[in-house]
């Protein structure tokens, strides 16, 4: 099926660009009248009147060298690989889910496409609210740094508390709940971006001989070096120390996960500490540090805006796609939790985008209402 898609892609393409052979439009006439639908699908995908950046890239676009790409990367496990904007099978995978579509008839409530008419979902936007190490809160739509106006007042408040009570930490508190992220600045500059369903405590300046923020959830570190004044990311059940570097740090639930992409870490729980080098990810699980080499663009894509799945089970996927778009998700009882699936789809995409690419290429079928997501096997 995928590859009379990707034929069909070609064929569309270099009718586009007027460089059909005869064999070819043949057999491009030969599908036409296969099924009266696909006149019309041809029909309306032309008449979209793309615009001139789109022209571009599909002038460009080489069906063929980019589904070798696929075959190359694709996993064991039932694969899904969306390419993004400038390199993608965008027009490929669109045919291919007409083709499947033609050939499975689906009643109007279940239909994905009625979905992406109907009720589609945003993708989560930068936003949090900021409760202040003086109980004052705030709602913010757009990232924020110490110096930023909003901490002014209370610093004065956080001050004067600390002068009356000198050995008590005052603290800020970032919530950025689900369908949101942020990104924010500490007082020594360190670059903080904050995952969907997390929360970050932090001082308004950092007192001391040491660094130290509070994490629940997931955040990206890019730590400003100070040689004497180390850093501490601390968890539930883990402390990450560093001087200056670039780590992401995980903890949703009691087991927590920091992956390094640049620099040196040291990963404690209890009396264990493990020193990671860039490449290594250190999980702590039940007060045991485990060590290994880390896939640095799974364990970073969600800070690089994209949805990255590496044998992930759709339990993974579906844990992901509830943070970020705000869902209560459901399984059917024939569903498998088990089986795996790999690919990327970037992260500013509709939620109709995500699961029309996931229906495409499983078994699984994706029926939404209002904010409830259920998947049943097709």
């Amino acid at each position: 099926m995928i590859i009379t898609a990707i034929r069909i892609a070609q064929l569309l393409i270099k009718n586009y660009r007027n460089e059909l052979t005869d064999q070819e439009r043949m057999e491009l006439e030969h599908w036409r009248k296969s099924n009266p639908r696909h006149s019309t699908f041809e029909e309306n995908l032309l008449s979209s009147k793309p615009d001139q950046e789109e022209i571009a890239w599909l002038t460009n676009l080489d069906t063929q060298d980019a589904w070798e790409k696929v075959q190359k990367k694709r996993p064991k496990s039932r694969g899904l690989r969306y390419w993004g904007m400038a390199a993608s099978l965008v027009l490929t995978c669109g045919i291919g889910y007409y083709l499947w579509s033609q050939q499975h008839e689906t009643s109007p409530e279940t239909n994905l496409s009625s979905i992406a008419i109907q009720q589609d979902v945003a993708p989560a936007l930068l936003g949090a609210r900021i409760i202040m190490a003086n109980g004052e809160e705030k709602q913010v739509d757009e990232k924020l740094s110490i110096n930023d106006s909003i901490f002014q007042n209370s610093t004065r408040a956080s001050n004067a508390q600390q002068d009356a009570t000198p050995t008590v930490a005052l603290l800020n508190t970032l919530v950025v709940p689900t369908a949101n992220h942020f990104q924010l600045t500490l007082s020594d500059g360190t670059s903080v971006w904050v995952n969907a369903g997390s929360e970050l405590k932090f001082p308004t300046k950092f007192e001391g001989d040491s660094r130290k923020v509070f994490l629940k959830g997931e955040a990206y570190f890019e730590v400003a070096k100070n040689t004497n004044k180390p850093f501490y990311v601390i968890t539930e059940n883990s402390s990450t120390r560093v001087l200056g570097t670039h780590f992401n740090v995980s903890a949703y639930g009691r087991n927590a996960k920091t992956t390094l992409a640049e620099g040196s870490v040291e990963v404690s729980s209890d009396s264990q500490q493990q020193l990671i080098s860039p490449g290594q990810s250190a999980e702590v699980r039940a007060n045991a540090i485990v060590v290994r080499k880390a896939n640095l663009q799974k364990d970073l894509a969600w800070k690089n805006n994209e949805f990255y799945f590496k044998g992930d089970n759709i339990v993974d996927i579906a844990n992901q796609l509830k943070l970020w778009y705000n869902l209560d998700i459901s399984f059917a009882s024939n569903v498998s939790l088990t089986e795996t699936y790999s690919g990327e789809i970037r992260r500013d995409a509709k939620l109709s985008e995500v699961i029309t690419m996931l229906e495409f290429v499983s078994d699984l079928h994706f029926s939404l209402e209002e904010n409830k997501l259920k998947i049943t096997k097709k």
